[in-house]
């Protein structure tokens, strides 16, 4: 259940902050569509593949 309860979280997590970036409407429906698809792997994949970005200062983070 305790699993359950995180993966919920980061998903809904994921879905506010996909909601709230600053990218194209495709690209926003793309991760929303892998974070709703993906319970625990989609959330996840987006926030590290997010933290990636930031850290490398690519495209999507200059906002």
């Amino acid at each position: 259940m305790f699993i359950s309860l995180v993966a919920a979280a980061v998903a809904v997590y994921g879905m506010i902050d996909v909601l709230r970036a600053r990218t194209s409407n495709n690209k926003k429906m793309l991760w929303f569509a892998i974070i709703v698809l993906l319970p625990l792997i989609g959330p996840l994949s987006y926030l590290f593949r997010k933290r990636s970005i930031v850290e490398t200062g690519g495209e999507e983070a200059k906002g």
